[in-house]
């Protein structure tokens, strides 16, 4: 009975279309700008001067960072988000954080191994520990160069790190990157509620400690195996003449990069060696114009959606090695 309703619309269909005659001419449509031509690349951000709402989820992290999603994060009444609001005229954007039953206070933890790397040193535990910020203003939309020894093709380091130059043969490989920013230390009370502001400059966005931040990115340690990444945070922190300003941040926004928003837990005080880098046990973020909808999560390997069904901190898994060493070697 049902194939039979369809053939009886069909056939309504076309008598239809027999009565009226031949549809109107399709007119093509314009080469392809890479924006959309119904939202327009202004929609979600405009120049110059606006405001921009970020709703924030527990545990956002990337391979084997800490997804930090105590209790108090994964109750139905805890809330997070950030609001910016940016004003190029008087040269001044407003970072304004809420969380309402959402702040783990005074949290304490201890990664169940040492994840340091030979380029960048992570605590392994933290103690009563407060809250950072992390404002990626730039979300892989721009390269940066990575240098590999030419002998062992290991990685050397990023260009920003060696002010002498690279050794000489060594391998130049540009790579992708984030551009990251810290906010000041801060914490809520003992029972998770908090409201934090900063402020930057429009035109030069700087870190508390006068740096431009600093560049993160996925990459392989040896060429010999390009399949197996790792995290590469430059310890050197950019100096201001490397800052962004707003205007790169709504650019990223307008390509289709967008930017992202990240809070995490941090040694008070901070050590020396983590310098304008966050210590990676992560716990609300969010990412602008995409917005991972509520009672969902992000695959950090594929970059899928995912039906959130659980939560409870843990280490995000790392991400999947190669089958094979191009040089020969196991």
């Amino acid at each position: 009975m049902r194939g039979r309703h369809w053939l009886t619309l069909l056939g309504a269909l076309g008598s239809a279309l027999a009565v009226a005659g031949a549809p109107p001419a399709i007119t093509p449509r314009a080469a392809p700008t890479g924006f959309s031509t119904i939202e327009q690349r202004y929609v979600y951000a405009p120049p110059d001067k606006g405001e921009l709402e970020i709703p924030l989820l527990p545990g956002g992290a990337a391979p084997n960072e800490v997804a930090i999603e105590e209790p108090i994060m994964c109750s139905p009444d805890a809330r997070a988000k950030v609001e910016i609001e940016y004003d190029k005229a008087l040269n001044r954007v407003r970072v304004k954080a809420d969380f309402h039953r959402a702040l783990p206070y005074r949290l304490s933890l201890t990664r169940p191994a040492d994840v340091s790397t030979p380029y960048n040193q992570f605590p392994v535990s933290v103690h009563d520990g407060k809250w950072q910020i992390w404002f990626v203003g730039d979300l892989m939309t721009k390269k940066s160069t990575f240098y590999y020894d030419p002998l062992t093709l290991q990685l050397i380091g990023n260009e920003h790190e060696l002010p002498g130059g690279p050794p000489p043969g060594a391998i130049a490989v540009q790579a992708q990157v984030m551009h990251m920013l810290m906010s000041p230390l801060f914490e809520g009370d003992p029972q998770g509620n908090g409201h934090f502001e900063y402020e930057l400059r429009y035109d030069q966005l700087l870190d508390p400690i006068g740096s431009a931040g600093v560049l993160v990115g996925f990459l392989p340690y040896n060429l010999c195996k390009p399949d197996e990444y790792g995290v590469y945070y430059t310890n050197t922190p950019l100096p201001p003449s490397e800052a962004m300003t707003f205007d790169d941040v709504l650019k990223s926004i307008w390509s289709g990069q967008g930017i992202a928003i990240a809070t995490s837990l941090e040694p008070d005080p901070r050590p020396a060696y983590l310098g304008a880098r966050d210590n990676p046990m992560i716990g609300w973020g969010g990412a602008y114009p995409a917005k991972v909808p509520a009672g969902y999560t992000v695959d950090p390997v594929g970059g899928f959606f995912a039906l959130r069904t659980s939560c409870g901190t843990h280490v995000q898994s790392g991400w999947p090695k190669g089958f094979y060493n191009l040089c020969g070697a196991p």
